[in-house]
């Protein structure tokens, strides 16, 4: 079954409360032997340097200090330095808690972002405990329909079904989903993006005509009020192929692949993850309906870009790779010893030694021998 496309890690679906502004630049000036040059620093270091001023300057509990704190996670997690962010969202969590109380909207605010850092470290259990404790919260604190609260919810479900808890995942994300149709509209991008997880669950318990409606529904109206290039969208988009490609209907997805593809390619940068789910969607598709040598091309150009995007040990990642390993062995190409072995590693090193993943990487391997 083909991989659900899981969400970037550069946003938390929880916007700061009050608008960014352009961030920190230090200038540092450095004289030897009589001559000076100055260097400017911005990113993280300056986000860094910044909150460590202010924890200096105004003290730890200080309301600036603490949202310096935030930018410079935030920043962390738009760098990838996701292990940074986890520590600094911990650290202003503790100060929140103790200043404003456990329950305090901003403490809860920081907590939600905390559980979404540990998700992206691939610490989904904690992530779970952590955002399930932010929405139980924020439903007292702030009602069911808030829609701090319903994003919350929105997030908690996403881990279950990362979890593989689908029969708890459905009736949450199927409440939130309502709750967003009420408070923020049923054409919201949010509400819609809800909807798309619930079709997946849909997928993943089998039954995959009623998740193709629900995402046809879901893409029709996505298109209308977000267009047809939008990330969501094409996340969307690229979701239906896979309904389409697991129910063995390659040749009805090929040409919707091709498209996909190359509206993504226009619209996204070439390491952006719906791009390269939507390259992934497409090798298979041609793969699919005998077109294996233009699938090699296809996952021989993609691959890098998704050991650069992703990581070489993300789930898509070890996925695509498989499926490359796949066709090289069909092929018989000389490739297909090495990439198969690097499969195997990875699945062994994410998944474990039993993983159904690792055993396909292990039988390719079998296979090259």
């Amino acid at each position: 079954m083909g991989r659900w496309f899981n969400r970037s890690r550069e946003r938390d679906d929880e916007p700061p409360r009050e608008p960014e502004s352009t961030g920190p630049v230090i200038e540092i000036t450095v004289t030897h032997d009589g001559r000076s040059t100055t260097e400017t620093i911005g990113g993280p270091t300056a986000f860094g340097l910044q909150y460590h001023a202010f924890h200096e300057q105004y003290g730890a509990t200080d309301p600036r200090t603490l949202e310096a704190g935030s930018r410079y996670a935030r920043e962390l997690m738009r760098n990838n330095d996701i292990d940074e962010a986890v520590a600094i969202y911990q650290e202003i969590v503790g100060l929140r808690s103790s200043a404003l109380g456990p329950e305090h909207p901003d403490t809860l605010r920081t907590k939600h972002s905390l559980a979404f850092a540990l998700w992206q470290l691939g610490s989904h259990a904690e992530a779970e405990r952590v955002q399930r404790d932010v929405y139980e919260a924020r439903r007292r604190v702030l009602g069911d329909g808030d829609a701090e609260t319903l994003r919350s919810g929105n997030n908690l479900g996403w881990l279950l079904i990362e979890l593989g808890r689908m029969d708890e995942a459905e009736p949450l994300l199927r409440r939130v989903a309502d709750g967003m149709a009420r408070t923020l509209g049923r054409d919201d991008a949010d509400t819609l993006t809800c909807q798309m997880k619930l079709a997946g669950i849909q997928h993943l318990q089998g039954h995959s005509q009623q998740a193709e409606r629900a995402l046809r529904d879901v893409v029709q109206r996505m298109t209308r009020t977000l267009g047809p290039t939008s990330p969501v969208s094409l996340q969307a988009r690229s979701n239906l192929l896979v309904v389409l490609l697991d129910s063995g209907r390659a040749a009805e997805a090929v040409d919707a692949a091709r498209t996909l593809a190359d509206d993504a390619g226009r619209a996204l940068k070439g390491t952006d993850g719906v791009l390269l789910h939507a390259r992934h969607s497409l090798a298979r598709a041609l793969a699919g309906v005998g077109r294996r040598p233009e699938a090699i091309r296809l996952l021989t150009d993609t691959l890098p870009d998704s050991e650069r995007g992703r990581g070489v040990d993300h789930p898509g990642t070890l996925e695509m790779r498989t499926l490359y390993a796949q066709l090289l062995v069909e092929a018989g190409d000389r490739r297909a010893g090495p990439e198969a072995r690097a499969a195997l590693a990875g699945c062994e090193r994410v998944h474990g030694p039993g993983h159904p993943d690792t055993e396909k990487a292990r039988a390719l391997v079998r296979l090259t021998r």
